[in-house]
């Protein structure tokens, strides 16, 4: 599957940008992240530090369990662990699932000292309530913090050194990144689709605007016809690489107007200064054969005749192709009855037909607008090629029929074997097939090019029909107009 450069430019451009979001999520949650645990770090600080401001009874470790828990945002018990470690060693007490494997004095502690957070600690509890004791004002002083991994999991601990003893306080940081990662795919459930609409619609967007200097050329380049070859593409506005592409365009078409305009100037004028002195030596022969005695002469004068009038028509389709060309053919328009000069035709081909066999199906009243004379010259090469190169013995078929929008004209003929490459070359101007190049077939190779010539100058088309080997078909439309 072939993807259209548009396609593949916005396909790239949403992938960069997806890369570029991805990259942005990334980085932003290491470092929210990071955040989150400076935050821990305040919370563990002020914890730890009240936890070594007073001591503990054995039936209290469970409500500051509880306790502790919510202040610090855990989810449960198992995700806490603390201890407090006495001087005089009477007053230690530890959580429940405080790890025998934990050593603090083996941990890398960091040398950065955190300070509890600017915000107020909660208020006392009224008194007389069973928390009393856990609400004394902790003891200034800094703490240290250790991250560690027991049991396959990542904790954060915070350590404070009291007159009197060491408290240690870790929390599970999974917590921190359950918490963490709630927030973010709440927050994604909104922000993934919108961006990726918006990415869509950016990338499409910026792939347009990049194409639109890349259409306008291709839409010059298919409107450009042999008559539309001084027009060039202005490049004000554009960008610098589309500006030297467009100036390399317009400077290609100054080269192809100026050979075109030479190549047309030259069969103009060629046709046309052949065309005088081969008129008045086709009216010198027609005297001396007049005034000829001898009959071998006349006869040699004759045939000299026939080859004036050969050149003659030769020059006059040079000249209607050059004047095509040029953009410059004029056109007669009257109404024009395509079934008559069918007819007309139709009564010269049987008179020299030979062994063929021809059927012809001509509905009645096929009118169009057009030039008479051209469009009989073109029905006339028509069947005169399909006539000069039908096999012996074949057939030649004539069907002319109003269609929807025009009017179709099918000539088709059998004929010798004709290979692919003659068929590509069928309306090249002066090309003649194998079977043709000797001069017992009569023809110049113009009479199908002037004939397309003809009906493209009058909105048709003429293209050969896709056939067997030994047939040729040849199909003709023009509009009603």
């Amino acid at each position: 599957m072939t993807l259209s450069f548009r396609t593949r430019l916005f396909v790239s451009a949403a992938l960069i940008v997806a890369a570029v979001l991805a990259a942005v999520l990334l980085l932003g949650w290491s470092r929210v992240f990071t955040f989150e645990v400076t935050r821990l770090d305040d919370r563990l600080c002020r914890e730890v530090r009240r936890l070594a401001s007073q001591p503990v009874l054995g039936e209290q470790i469970g409500r500051l369990e509880s306790e502790l828990v919510n202040r610090l945002r855990l989810v449960n018990r198992e995700q806490l662990q603390f201890r407090f470690e006495s001087l005089d060693g009477e007053r230690g007490f530890q959580s429940a699932n405080w790890s025998s494997k934990l050593v603090a004095d083996n941990l890398q502690w960091g040398d950065v000292e955190n300070q509890v957070d600017a915000s107020p600690p909660p208020p006392p509890p009224p008194p007389g309530s069973r928390s009393e004791s856990f609400e004394r004002p902790p003891p200034p002083g800094p703490c240290k913090f250790a991250s560690f991994n027991a049991e396959e999991r990542d904790w954060r601990m915070a350590r404070f050194s009291a007159p009197f003893g060491q408290a240690l306080l870790a929390a599970d940081l999974a917590a921190t990144q359950a918490e963490m990662l709630g927030a973010l795919q709440s927050a994604l459930g909104i922000v993934i689709p919108l961006a990726l609409a918006l990415t869509a619609a950016g990338a499409w967007l910026l792939s347009g605007l990049t194409m639109k200097p890349v259409n306008r050329l291709r839409e010059a380049m298919q409107g450009m016809t042999q008559q539309a070859l001084d027009r060039r593409l202005p490049s004000a506005g554009e960008d610098l690489e589309f500006k030297q592409l467009i100036a390399v365009y317009n400077r290609m078409l100054e080269r192809l107007e100026a050979s075109f305009v030479q190549a047309s100037r030259f069969s103009a004028d060629a046709a046309h200064e052949l065309k005088t002195p081969l008129t008045i030596l086709r009216g010198r022969i027609e005297q001396a054969i007049q005034h000829s005695p001898q009959g071998s002469l006349q006869v040699e004068l004759a045939g000299m005749q026939d080859e004036v009038d050969r050149l003659t028509g030769i020059t006059r389709k040079l000249l209607l192709l050059s004047q095509a060309d040029a953009g410059k053919l004029a056109l007669t328009a009257s109404l024009v009855d395509l079934s008559q000069l069918l007819d007309d035709l139709i009564g010269d081909v049987q008179m020299l037909l030979t062994d063929q066999q021809c059927e012809f199906k001509i509905e009645r009243q096929l009118r169009v607008q057009g030039d008479a004379l051209l469009l009989s010259q073109l029905l006339n090469n028509l069947v005169s090629n399909a006539l000069s190169y039908c096999s012996a013995g074949g057939w030649i078929h004539v069907i002319a029929k109003a269609m929807p929008a025009g009017i179709e004209v099918l000539v088709a003929n059998s004929s010798q074997l004709i290979d692919a490459d003659s068929r590509s070359r069928f309306f090249d101007r002066f090309y003649r097939g194998d079977a043709a190049h000797n001069r017992a077939v009569e023809g110049s190779g113009l009479g199908l090019s002037l004939a397309r010539v003809i009906a493209l100058a009058h909105g048709g088309e003429l293209t050969l029909e896709v056939t067997a080997a030994d047939q040729v078909k040849l199909r003709l439309w023009l509009p009603f107009r």
